[in-house]
């Protein structure tokens, strides 16, 4: 059992407010910290609020209190998200551009994963090949995940990737063999399959084909169970 932590909850108000001490550590095998981001001029891991994740300058040190879940909950994994959707594309994929680059990255996270106490890192580039990105990124993302899991494994360190669930991101974005050959892990994300930029309403997270009810052209597609057997 996967879970995420969106450190931005701290900024909640009144009791929508959720903290690192909030967690409970015996609740997943695997608590995700997102997001770190990434730094366009060195192609290198950085905090994104750097008040919120680190001890530096008198902040709250969300990273260690979070990876300090593991004295509570000795098996308990602590991952670091890397992305999410308002990290955008295209500096991921400037960084995945050449293998210099993508060791310079690789680098880097080992680094501030093994900094903080973080037992592995979570890719969540949204998305390969859109966004700003290009038509090499499916094979470049394809690189960095062989490479990584090259670097990784001598540190221990584990390597998951959160990735669409819609079948046309899939086609663009991933190789399916690669994902599967060198992650820990791949976390689908099933959601957002329906919304409001349709003119009606359907679940939102669907696990299998729509039986009734107006439908779209992609209704057999938008579902949790066909995304999980794309290729």
């Amino acid at each position: 059992m996967a879970c995420y932590y969106g450190s931005w909850a701290v900024y909640r108000p009144g009791q929508g407010k959720f903290d690192v001490e909030d967690i409970d550590p015996f609740l997943c095998t695997h608590a995700l910290y997102a997001f770190a981001g990434l730094q366009e001029s060195t192609g290198t891991i950085v905090s994104l609020d750097p008040y919120n994740d680190l001890y530096d300058n008198y902040g709250k040190g969300g990273y260690i209190r979070f990876t300090s879940l593991k004295k509570i909950n000795p098996a308990l994994k602590t991952l670091l998200s890397i992305g999410g959707w308002n990290e955008g594309s295209r500096k991921y994929s400037q960084m995945a551009w050449t293998a210099s680059s993508r060791a310079t990255f690789i680098a880097s996270c080992i680094k501030f994963l093994k900094k903080y106490g973080f037992d592995g890192l979570d890719l969540d580039w949204e998305y390969p090949t859109l966004r700003g990105g290009r038509p090499e990124d499916k094979a470049n993302f394809a690189h960095l995940l062989e490479e990584m899991r090259s670097k990784f494994k001598k540190y221990n360190l584990m390597l998951t990737s959160s990735v669409s669930a819609g079948k046309a991101t899939i086609d663009a974005a991933y190789n399916v063999t690669a994902l599967a050959r060198n992650l820990d892990y791949v976390f689908l994300m099933a959601y957002d399959f329906h919304g409001a930029w349709e003119t009606f309403a359907h679940h939102h997270s669907p696990l299998y084909v729509l039986q009734r009810g107006q439908g779209t052209a992609n209704k057999t597609t938008s579902n949790v169970g066909r995304s999980v057997r794309s290729k």
